[in-house]
Formats: structure tokens, C-alpha cells, sequence
């Protein structure tokens, strides 16, 4: 019965130290996203000051998150092997009914949301960026004359895609 006592005790603290890695994990993912945002907010306002701070800003959280990962393994024999989305969802599938496992499923959801929302921003950051640069070259083809390369695209009068402009460029003008 001691022993049945030591072993209940021994999978609470590991429930506890697992709770506590993924809340600490989910903490730093909520700051990340607020950074991200942050960082969605300095590219949509061309504030380049601003962004560069951001930027630093997002390297130090990404080396916070990296920290941290060795505490993920501490929590590996709990789950049953490496933790993954999947070998986690089995875990919790695999709790007892009760509070124990409502409150780790919740956390979990909360988590997953945080990260899913942490993964569209970096995506729509991206973009944005990905398009600056492109405008960038596009302009400074145009100014450079360099009006064969196909990311120059010249309009003409009428709104329609041209080939070749016609004249010079205002770089060459």
C-alpha cells in the first residue's frame, strides 16, 4: 500500500513539473506573438527604427524559448517519449478522468491556440516583407534603367503591363 502511495505521489509531481514546463513555454509563446505583433505594427507603419528594435526583441525571445527546452526533456518519461503534439494529446488521453486532466487539457488548448496564432503572424509578417523587398528591387530596377529584368514591371497609360517602357528611366533622364 506504501508502495501504491509513493508511485501516486511520484506521477502527481510529475504532473505538476509538466504543468509548470508548459505553462512557462506558453508564457514566453504569448510574449512572442506580442512581439510579433509589434512587429506586424512596424511594417505596416514603414517604421524602420521601429522594426529593428523588434527584431532584436524577437531574436533574445527565441534564445528565451531555446533556454528552456532542456526542461522539455525532464517531462519526456512522463509523456512517454519525446514531446510532440501527438505523444502529448496521448498522454492526456491516456489521464485519468478528473480535474487533473481538465486542467491539463485546457492548458494544452490554450497553448496550441497561442502557438497556431504565433504561426499565422510570423506567416502574414512574412508576406509583408517578402512584397517590401520585391517593391524594393522592382524600384530600384526601375531607377537603375534596368528595365529587362522581369521584376520590373512597367504600366503604361492605360494601366496595362508593358515589356519594354518606353523612354528612359528617371535614373538615366
Amino acid at each position: 500500500m506504501k508502495k501504491m502511495k509513493q508511485t501516486k505521489h511520484y506521477f502527481a509531481t510529475d504532473i505538476q513539473n509538466l504543468k509548470t514546463v508548459l505553462d512557462q513555454q506558453h508564457i514566453h509563446l504569448l510574449e512572442m506573438l506580442a512581439i510579433l505583433q509589434q512587429e506586424h505594427q512596424a511594417l505596416g507603419n514603414n517604421n524602420l527604427d521601429q522594426f529593428e528594435i523588434i527584431v532584436k526583441q524577437k531574436n533574445q525571445q527565441i534564445k528565451n524559448l531555446e533556454q528552456i527546452q532542456p526542461l522539455l526533456s525532464t517531462v519526456e518519461k512522463t509523456v512517454g517519449g519525446v514531446l510532440s503534439k501527438s505523444t502529448f494529446s496521448a498522454f492526456i488521453q491516456r489521464m485519468p478522468d478528473g480535474k487533473e486532466k481538465a486542467e491539463m487539457e485546457l492548458l494544452w488548448k490554450k497553448f496550441q491556440e497561442t502557438l497556431n496564432q504565433c504561426n499565422m503572424q510570423n506567416k502574414i509578417n512574412n508576406r509583408i516583407l517578402n512584397a517590401s523587398t520585391t517593391n524594393l528591387k522592382q524600384a530600384l530596377n526601375i531607377l537603375r534603367g534596368n528595365t529587362d529584368l522581369s521584376t520590373s514591371n512597367i504600366y503604361s497609360k492605360t494601366g496595362q503591363q508593358q515589356d519594354k517602357p518606353h523612354g528612359q528611366s528617371i535614373a538615366v533622364a
